[in-house]
């Protein structure tokens, strides 16, 4: 079984941006990995391959638009033990993108975490406070979203695209 979820994957551009603030908040928590970063859309968890078969064709039908999510905030969730960046408002086409691929999980008994949809970014881990930081908020452009699977190494998680959706634009 793999440990999968659907995410939106940065550019380039993005993840150096958000690099740069990992830089000047480390020392509140253990960073994470630049080529780490991406945004949740749903977890999936254990899935076995016939599966991921299914919802791999289920994501490879939806059609939502390209979108903009301005990440403006650095917010501190201490059950977690995270520091994240969070975005205060977000484009109506992102909760479309997520619904879809909720009902896609559900639809192959998937069980998914039900509280409201909060996109973010996770910076660091084993944080203890919130840093007090100025930064540039970040818009990510989203032309796409992915299946990605989560892994263990020696070295720690690792994160590997599996496959990867265009919006419609």
């Amino acid at each position: 079984m793999k440990r999968l979820f659907f995410a939106l994957w940065p550019d380039q551009n993005t993840r150096q941006q958000c690099g740069k603030i990992i830089r000047m908040t480390r020392s509140q928590g253990k960073p994470v990995a630049v080529h780490n970063l991406h945004v949740t859309l749903v977890f999936l968890g254990g899935v076995d391959e016939s599966t991921q078969i299914a919802v791999t064709q289920a994501a490879s039908a939806i059609i939502v638009q390209p979108m903009h999510l301005i990440f403006n905030r650095l917010s501190y969730w201490k059950k977690p033990a995270v520091v994240c960046l969070t975005a205060e408002q977000f484009e109506p086409v992102l909760s479309s993108l997520v619904e879809q691929l909720t009902a896609a999980a559900v639809r192959n008994r998937i069980e998914v975490d039900p509280r409201p949809y909060a996109p973010h970014v996770t910076l660091l881990r084993k944080a203890r406070a919130l840093p007090e930081t100025e930064f540039t908020p970040i818009d990510w452009q989203a032309d796409g979203f992915c299946l990605v699977e989560s892994y263990s190494t020696p070295a720690g998680v690792e994160y590997r695209v599996i496959e990867r959706w265009g919006l419609a634009g």
